[in-house]
């Protein structure tokens, strides 16, 4: 009997000492973890869980990671292969105040130039044709541009080395107004004819020969309201223009027989 009552209590005081030891070493699990961060981002953690990165690359949470195959760079210029296609590229750009665009086609020298060349009244520029190294290209009113290439640098940046323009203008005198529309007409600048004079009058000259050398033959009569303009080629074809009194502007010339 008193082996039993011994065993009893070397086992109910081992209990106690384990319970004791408990307490003084790990307390209450659940209080410990109540008094830890309660934010997991104060860890380096995004929601979830997930070990967080500068602007939300994390694998957890709302962002996750990033697809490096989607974030593709932007595709770089592109330099056509043909002289007609290079200036083209080039005088949209122009119009349009891309100089970032211009640079890339253009040298130092061209970029300069289409800088602070005039502007035509009208944007819708057609290409003509390419005479030499140089493209002409022609707006509604007849203004030319004439723009440069090297055709060893197509396909290439900068193949452009010069452009010009040639404005069409509206001398204030009749003399000097018919001779710009016999140049405009040997050119076959028939935009430019248009505008001395009009659409039907371009449409039934335009499509023939250009006196060549063709000179005033007599003084202009003046006709009260507009002048007559006689004069003639050396091939022997004559023509009298019918021009108004006041010029400096289009429609100058009202007819030609």
């Amino acid at each position: 009997m008193k082996r039993l009552l011994g065993t009893l209590i070397v086992a109910t005081l081992t209990m106690g000492s384990l319970a004791a030891c408990g307490k003084k070493d790990g307390g209450d699990v659940a209080a410990e973890a109540s008094n830890g961060p309660s934010n997991s981002a104060e860890f380096g953690e995004g929601p979830g869980g997930a070990s967080a990165s500068p602007g939300g690359g994390g694998t957890g949470g709302t962002g996750g990671t990033q697809d490096p195959v989607a974030d593709k760079s932007a595709a770089g210029p592109t330099y056509p292969g043909d002289a007609k296609g290079y200036c083209q590229a080039a005088v949209s750009a122009w119009t349009k105040n891309d100089m970032n665009r211009i640079k890339q086609l253009a040298s130092s020298g061209a970029v300069s130039n289409f800088q602070y060349i005039e502007k035509g009244a009208d944007h819708n520029w057609k290409y003509v044709k390419k005479d030499g190294s140089e493209c002409v290209l022609r707006n509604d009113h007849g203004d030319q541009l004439q723009v440069t290439i090297d055709e060893h640098n197509l396909g290439k940046p900068q193949a452009i080395t010069d452009v010009v323009i040639e404005k069409t203008e509206y001398p204030s005198d009749a003399s000097s107004y018919v001779q710009n529309f016999i140049n405009a007409w040997y050119n076959g600048n028939t935009a430019r004819m248009a505008s001395y004079s009009s659409q039907s009058i371009a449409g039934s000259y335009g499509g023939k020969k250009a006196p060549p050398n063709w000179t005033e033959g007599q003084p202009k009569e003046d006709k009260g309201d507009y002048w007559l303009v006689h004069g003639s080629s050396n091939a022997g074809d004559s023509y009298t223009f019918k021009v108004r009194k006041s010029l400096g502007k289009a429609g100058g010339i009202l007819g030609i027989s």
